[in-house]
């Protein structure tokens, strides 16, 4: 059931005057006392009040806009999300407005506030690894508005959703390495908050567990940041110790970029004595000694359902009391040369 969005009208009548000395005291018009601008801001947040300047042109029309919130713009993965939504959208006659949020979740929140008063018809969130609260999105949903969560998605929100089965990306990953001979595989895992953390990690341990080899929780990694650098250092400080891994499943391509220029520099053959496989399939992984097999997202995909679906939900075409849809993008092993003894030079 949709819950309906306070007004100024639902304000006053809380405090027993007009609308138009609330909106006076949202203004800090110099008539309206203290007193009475307080009680205005204390019911504006506990009573969730968001103005929307472009209320009355919504009633007659849409904008054909529809605004994205997403966690990084430069980013492989998230660039090419972008370009299928951009796509979808011009397709069906929509223009789209972009908010990074930083990872910031009030960022995120500042964003999607002011995307909605812009006039946009519908919302795209994927979220910010650091919103470790749903609240603000799941109110946001249960007021009618128009939205889709895609990549990132909430788990305590019933709504419409466009994710990658990140588990079995995560197990075919971890499969692959096994069927190469390796035996005691580290995983570099995600960030704490990071939506898709936990099921990269889930579909780690589960493929150990289909081949009977051993969990050892000295080789489970969860890392800060994700980047090269990070793989990187966590790579010189692991694979220099006398037990250490022989193969290594990253969170992502930044990581396994990392790890295999630590190899490197420790003079540790790829692949034949260490396996490593990352998730996300950068163009770079193709080009680099040895080349970096990965986990294929298709980005483009996710971006084209998302924006579909939201399109079709904005006309109508999606009926609320309907069960919401969640497309999930099966994921794509791709082997090169640095997990693969098979094709290696």
């Amino acid at each position: 059931m949709l819950k309906k969005r306070t007004t100024l009208k639902d304000i006053a009548e809380k405090l027993g005057v007009s609308v138009a000395t609330v909106s006076r005291a949202l203004k800090n018009h110099p008539e309206i006392s203290q007193r009475i601008k307080d009680q205005v801001a204390l019911l504006v947040e506990t009573m969730h009040y968001r103005p929307n300047s472009f209320a009355v042109h919504l009633k007659n029309q849409h904008s054909n806009m529809i605004g994205v919130i997403i966690p990084k713009i430069v980013h492989f993965h998230s660039s090419t999300i972008l370009s299928g939504i951009i796509a979808k959208a011009r397709e069906l006659n929509y223009q789209v407005l972009i908010c990074e949020s930083g990872n910031d979740a009030d960022a995120e929140r500042i964003n999607t506030s002011a995307l909605i008063d812009t006039g946009i018809d519908g919302l795209l969130v994927s979220l910010s690894n650091n919103n470790f609260s749903e609240d603000f999105f799941a109110e946001l949903h249960a007021e009618g508005f128009p939205m889709v969560f895609f990549d990132k998605v909430p788990n305590t929100i019933a709504s419409h959703k466009v994710l990658t089965n990140d588990f079995t990306g995560a197990f075919i990953a971890t499969e692959h390495l096994i069927k190469n001979n390796y035996k005691r595989i580290a995983h570099f895992k995600g960030q704490k908050g990071a939506r898709n953390t936990q099921p990269r990690l889930n579909g780690f341990t589960a493929a150990l567990d289909k081949y009977q080899l051993p969990l050892e929780n000295k080789f489970v990694i969860e890392c800060e940041k994700c980047t090269e650098e990070e793989g990187y250092n966590v790579a010189l400080s692991i694979m220099q110790k006398e037990d250490r891994p022989d193969a290594i499943f990253c969170v992502n391509d930044e990581m396994a970029i990392g790890v295999l220029a630590a190899l490197r520099k420790l003079n540790i053959h790829v692949p034949n004595e260490v396996g490593v496989v990352g998730f996300s399939n950068l163009t770079a992984g193709k080009y680099i000694n040895p080349s970096l097999s990965t986990i294929d997202q298709s980005g483009l995909e996710i971006g084209h359902k998302a924006a579909e679906l939201l399109i079709k939900e904005i006309q109508n075409k999606l009926k609320h009391d309907s069960v919401f849809q969640q497309l999930i993008i099966e994921p794509i092993l791709v082997i090169r040369e640095s997990s693969s003894r098979k094709i290696a030079t």
